[in-house]
């Protein structure tokens, strides 16, 4: 074979090569740069959801044909499991940058029963604005526990119970206290 060819042949590995080392590191200098931290408030949903999601640990048990697949997730009364999607609007204190700063989170929420038989819109289960302070375990503070001695209480005033009045008018934002955007969201979810 003549020299020229080779030659030739050589640099094309060499160019091949190259190119595909190059391609190789754009590919993982892309992905650091693709991946970004989440937000604060994208954190502090997930962990909302979390707090959502999870048994009471005091729960009365549900019965023995409807066992939901994880006695650690909340079930409605029927033993299906509830699924849920959180918006935060608001945190205490407000000055936090940190997951580990916040004492309070408040969001929309809205969950739904997950299993057989289960349709959106009929599935839902909760909607509204909720406060969740966080800790080991997180806490949820829900507007329909409020104001336990006032059995009339509108359920605004409930909401104006749990919600510092700085975040008032955020909770108090949408008709039937559905933030349709978390909504749609869980929709999504549940469609999936």
């Amino acid at each position: 074979m003549p020299i020229a060819i080779r030659q030739r042949r050589r640099l094309m590995r060499w160019v091949a090569a190259a190119g595909v080392a190059v391609v190789a590191v754009g590919v993982v200098v892309g992905g650091v740069l693709l991946t970004r931290q989440p937000s604060l408030d994208e954190q502090l949903s997930r962990r909302v959801v979390a707090a959502l999601e999870r048994a009471v640990p005091t729960a009365a048990p549900v019965h023995a044909h409807n066992q939901p697949k994880d006695p650690n997730r909340r079930t409605d009364i029927d033993g299906n499991e509830l699924v849920c999607v959180a918006r935060v609007f608001g945190h205490d204190p407000s000055t936090a940058t940190t997951v580990n700063d916040v004492r309070v989170v408040y969001a929309h929420r809205t969950c739904a029963a997950a299993g057989p038989g289960q349709f959106w819109p009929e599935s839902l289960r909760e909607t509204g604005p909720v406060a969740v302070r966080l800790g080991v375990p997180d806490e949820l503070v829900l507007p329909e526990k409020a104001l336990p001695d006032k059995a009339d209480a509108a359920y605004a005033d409930r909401i104006r119970a749990v919600i510092p009045k700085r975040y008032q008018e955020q909770a108090l934002a949408y008709p039937d206290f559905v933030d349709p955007d978390v909504a749609a969201a869980l929709q999504d979810q549940l469609d999936d």
